[in-house]
């Protein structure tokens, strides 16, 4: 408890607030992230010529890539 009070002085109280916005920031922001990157990932590697396309090719009614604006 004395080396974690040396570097973590307010943990003495129990957690700060900082800790906690830290690991609300990683659950809500940054796994989210990684999850649909790596689905993303997923959906790329299996489509690898629409991918490179844009999806242009892969219909209305589920469309993954970037919309052209006219």
């Amino acid at each position: 408890m004395e080396n974690t009070l040396l570097f973590f002085p307010d943990w003495a109280n129990g957690f700060p607030s900082d800790f906690l916005i830290l690991h609300f920031f990683v659950g809500a922001v940054i796994f989210p992230f990684n999850m649909i990157h790596a689905k993303a990932r997923n959906i790329d590697s299996q489509n690898p010529k629409q991918a490179a396309n844009g999806y242009k090719d892969a219909g209305d009614a589920s469309f993954y890539g970037y919309e052209e604006l006219n």
